[in-house]
């Protein structure tokens, strides 16, 4: 796999559920001159709390949402809680980076060809 070098330097914000997951996604993004902060983000009332505290800390280019909250993996499909949970998600976002890109990732191999994508 060959590693994309970003022209500009994107602020990003990454989270999902595994922390081992986060930790190699943010060493790819760092490597690719990203800044990256990757966060692991529970499903819960605090997690929510703590995301909205991230976002208004920093202004972010793009918020990237790991494929299991997503539904974005087809190993892992969507659940009625899953899909709650990264509606309330959306809504953060939307609430604390209202320009912030929203960027889905299939799988971690994923991020760098996602953000790609979406910012440019």
């Amino acid at each position: 796999m060959s590693t994309v070098k970003f022209l500009k330097e994107w602020r990003v914000l990454g989270f999902g559920k595994h922390p081992e997951i986060g930790a190699v996604v943010q060493a790819r993004l760092c490597e690719a001159g990203l800044a990256a902060d990757i966060m692991v983000l529970p499903d819960s009332e605090a997690g929510d709390g703590h995301l909205a505290e991230v976002l208004d800390r920093a202004e972010y280019d793009g918020v990237v949402i790991g494929s299991f909250i997503s539904g974005q993996d087809p190993n892992l499909p969507p659940t009625d809680r899953t899909t709650s949970w990264f509606n309330r998600v959306l809504n953060v976002i939307h609430t604390h980076a209202p320009s912030a890109r929203i960027i889905l990732v299939r799988n971690p191999d994923d991020a760098l060809a996602a953000i790609s994508r979406v910012l440019g």
